[in-house]
């Protein structure tokens, strides 16, 4: 007998003991289910929580201005970062690696348009800003260099604003609107690069506006560059091209109480993927405890169907089979056993994460190497409970095997 007919005799002894063989994969089908299911809900909340902790774009780092200065006490005294200048930015992209330099500063206003009226976040910007942001235009045109350099009263809104504020006919661009008792122009719409979650917020309404930071800086009395991003050519030299290019401003600017830094999240990400890789570990361990029950009902079950043909085991062995062959057959009957149940638990866990993804925040994501290895393992648990109750039946005497009712 060759291991095809092998194969077929132990789906033929499976399906002709169907409730038994059911019974027995249930551990294996829960084992392997809730290991795929944990580990695709764990990667769904793990990539929703990275995109949300670390949305910048793949290219960009901020730089921070870290103080060093101390009171009497030994506590840190605040004081005001040193105020960066356009030309000092300019002066980065000498930085080798930097592509470009932003500086934007930012306010919030309500923006009336007729009678509606939406309280806005507004982030000042220059033409720099959408060198580096992909900032896809709807309608109308960009803030360009003259804006900034007139202080022009011009603003652009984006999606979310001109679908709340303005009628689908009605022209945005060109629109006189107020904010904050104050008349500005509406020349471009782009698309919302807000997250989703955001905008599903029960009290957030409105959307974002882009406007002149020297525009910005003269409506709230606040500096013109506020926040600065280093825009790198290379992703993968990210951190180096923003640790030189914050030891650059640093030296720049020339301030004696502190220095500049990138806000490098990247050791926060490893703590947290350790963090993430125990919880799933920790909770996979229980799961395969119901591989490992699992696999102790295969071993269980194999041993009564040793017993039941046992005659059958003493006329094969009477008509020349071996003793390899014996033993192979039944352990390829545990492993097909064990198989089918980790098969029937990878479509019960895409199930399962289908479902699930319709009510969680985030999109579960089945990984294929988890798949595989919970494949792989059911076949193992297979071979590792099968190989006692395959062994017994290997080494019984066909006269006695024969003999026995």
């Amino acid at each position: 007998m060759n291991i095809w007919e092998s194969f077929v005799l132990a789906l033929s002894s499976i399906w002709n003991h169907k409730v038994r063989s059911i019974l027995t994969m249930l551990g294996i089908i829960i084992g392997v289910g809730a290991v795929i299911i944990v580990v695709a809900i764990g990667e769904g909340a793990k990539k929703q929580m990275t995109d949300d902790m670390f949305n910048a774009d793949d290219n960009a780092i901020s730089l921070n201005f870290e103080q060093t200065t101390f009171d009497e006490t030994g506590e840190m005294e605040w004081i005001e970062p040193p105020e960066v200048t356009s030309e000092q930015l300019l002066q980065l992209k000498e930085v080798p690696g930097v592509k470009t330099v932003i500086g934007t500063n930012s306010g919030w206003g309500n923006l009336i348009n007729n009678d509606k009226t939406a309280e806005m976040q507004i982030k000042g910007i220059d033409n720099q800003y959408f060198i580096a942001k992909d900032i896809q235009l709807l309608e109308g045109r960009r803030l360009n260099t003259r804006d900034n350099d007139s202080y022009s009263r011009v603003a652009m809104i984006d999606s979310v604003t001109r679908e709340k504020l303005f009628k689908p006919d009605e022209d945005a661009v060109g629109a006189i609107v107020d904010i904050d008792d104050n008349p500005y122009k509406i020349v471009g719409v782009y698309k919302s690069t807000l997250p989703e979650e955001l905008l599903q917020f029960d009290g957030f309404s409105s959307g974002e506006m882009l406007m002149p930071r020297t525009l910005i800086a003269l409506m709230f009395g606040s500096r013109e560059i506020e926040e600065i991003e280093v825009i790198a050519d290379n992703p993968e030299t990210l951190s180096e091209t923003g640790n030189a290019a914050a030891e650059k401003l640093t030296a720049i600017v020339g301030s004696e109480d502190g220095y500049y830094q990138t806000n490098d999240m990247s050791e926060f990400l490893e703590e947290f993927d350790k963090f993430y890789s125990t919880i799933t570990l920790f909770i996979s361990s229980i799961a395969g405890i119901s591989l490992l029950v699992g696999g102790i009902g295969v071993m269980n079950i194999m041993l009564v169907s040793v017993t039941e043909r046992t005659r059958e085991i003493g006329l094969r062995k009477a008509l020349g089979a071996t003793r390899g062959q014996i033993l192979l057959q039944f352990l390829i009957e545990s492993v097909t056993l064990t198989s089918l149940g980790g098969l029937i638990g990878i479509g019960f866990a895409t199930i399962v994460t289908t479902i699930a993804s319709q009510f969680l925040p985030f999109a579960a994501s089945m990984n294929p190497i988890v798949i595989l290895i919970g494949v792989a393992f059911s076949s193992l648990i297979g071979i590792v409970f099968g190989i006692l109750p395959a062994n017994k039946a290997s080494k019984l005497s066909p006269i006695e095997a024969l003999r026995y009712e």
